[in-house]
């Protein structure tokens, strides 16, 4: 027979093939149906596993870069290093910037440690300043409010007839201190010229928590107070920064490195700061850019190996059916039946297991996800204030997001798997030798 007139029989075989073998695996319904239930089930805890990550990646990211952090920063390599005060960028350097790259949103930040005071209780500060007008063009810090209102401009004078300003604090501070809004605080801090800095504070409002460190010693007000506080009037510590388009931040940082260098040649800073650093929301959160680097791998390992346990149910069941058909199959192969064609069918059964496994698993898993909603996992009645991971404070609930091609992808592993596991019971029908078999 001409090779042509051989690969046409074969095709013309090759319905047939799949139609025996889809109507092989139902001829025991009951272990079919226990076998694919027990892939679906693996399949559905892949897909719910591969949504709860890519869920907490993105919150990971929504927190870090939306909330406080921006998804760029800029500060002097001495504050990098040591947090020091006097490591300031000057005014001017951020209207050069907001003039040179207008597509973009700037807020300039400072720092100071002090001690906050009250009628009952003492205890040590991180002091953060920002510009009220700025500030919510580059992150929702502002927007944090557990109680009372935002509000980080003067206050009415104190009963004794003292200036105030409005400030907010971090929710644990709060607690420790038991303050409430409309609460006074007293600071005291050393000054960037050397004096004991001091100034009456009303609380305006407390923050939900941010991050575990300014939940817990944070105290935020306005560039304007902490300069009359601090006596610190030249520059600023940080400059936080927002992009329209995050896909351009690599970009980005690299025009802001460009430009900060242009600018120290042409207006040269002290040396004992150290020079401009353009640092991403990665270099920032180092522990988030590495869990965004392995979650892909910790998913497919833990899906694989859940998927590998399942198709041990899918093995055995391939193992009995060829077993109790070693009869049958000795007849095929008297009359006529070549191997690789038996082969070929036990392998296709195999397929079709595992196929009708992935769509009942992907419409469950879909089923499931949906049925958490928007929200996804609430565990608000547990952790009424979120929890920190990575000195990340999350919101008491864990959001679902389920890719396409994580649903691919699970689909594909189960597939591959699964024939796989077929490997052992086809080689079995390999080694047939129909004169033996029905004897």
């Amino acid at each position: 027979m001409k090779h042509s007139d051989q690969l046409h029989a074969d095709a013309s075989r090759l319905p047939m093939l799949l139609f025996i073998a889809w109507r092989n695996i139902w001829r025991s319904p009951v272990r079919s149906i226990l076998t694919i239930g027990a892939l679906a089930g693996g399949l559905v805890m892949v897909i719910l596993y591969a949504a709860m990550m890519e869920g907490m990646i993105r919150q990971m990211v929504h927190q870090a870069t939306a909330i406080s952090i921006g998804q760029l920063q800029i500060h002097r390599q001495a504050y990098v290093d040591d947090q020091d005060l006097y490591a300031t960028l000057p005014w001017s350097y951020l209207d050069t910037i907001a003039g040179v790259f207008p597509e973009i949103s700037l807020a300039p930040r400072l720092y100071a440690s002090g001690l906050a005071s009250t009628a009952e209780t003492s205890t040590g500060v991180l002091i953060k300043a920002v510009d009220p007008a700025r500030e919510p063009q580059v992150t929702r810090m502002l927007q944090q409010v557990r109680q009372g209102k935002m509000d980080l401009g003067p206050a009415d004078d104190s009963q004794d007839g003292l200036p105030r300003n409005n400030l907010v604090i971090g929710a644990q501070l709060a607690k420790n201190m038991k303050l409430q809004p409309g609460s006074e605080l007293v600071l005291v801090t050393q000054a960037a010229d050397g004096s004991i800095g001091n100034a009456l504070y009303r609380v305006a409002a407390i923050l939900k928590p941010l991050e575990p460190n300014f939940d817990r010693m944070g105290v935020l007000m306005s560039i304007a107070a902490y300069q009359q506080l601090m006596y610190l009037t030249d520059g600023f510590h940080e400059l936080v920064i927002r992009l329209d388009d995050a896909t351009d931040l690599g970009v980005m940082q690299a025009e802001l490195d460009a430009e900060l260098k242009k600018l120290v040649s042409e207006q040269p800073l002290d040396e004992l700061g150290g020079t401009p650093v353009v640092r991403n929301w990665r270099q920032l959160t180092p522990m988030v850019a590495d869990m965004l680097e392995i979650s892909k791998t910790i998913t497919f390992f833990v899906g694989f190996i859940v998927i590998a346990l399942a198709s041990m149910g899918m093995l055995n069941t391939m193992l009995m059916a060829v077993h109790e058909r070693t009869h049958e199959f000795g007849i095929l192969l008297a009359i006529g039946m070549k191997l690789r064609w038996l082969l070929l069918m036990v392998l296709l059964e195999s397929f079709f297991l595992g196929l009708v496994s992935a769509l009942t698993g992907v419409l469950l898993g879909i089923g499931v996800i949906g049925l958490f909603g928007e929200r996804g996992i609430d565990f608000s009645g547990m952790l009424p204030d979120g929890y920190d991971w990575g000195g990340i404070v999350f919101e008491p609930y864990m959001k679902l997001h389920l890719e396409p091609l994580d649903l691919l992808l699970a689909c594909l592993l189960m597939l591959v798997i699964t024939l796989l596991a077929s490997l052992l019971p086809a080689w079995r029908t390999v080694r047939l030798r129909p004169a033996e078999v029905m004897r």
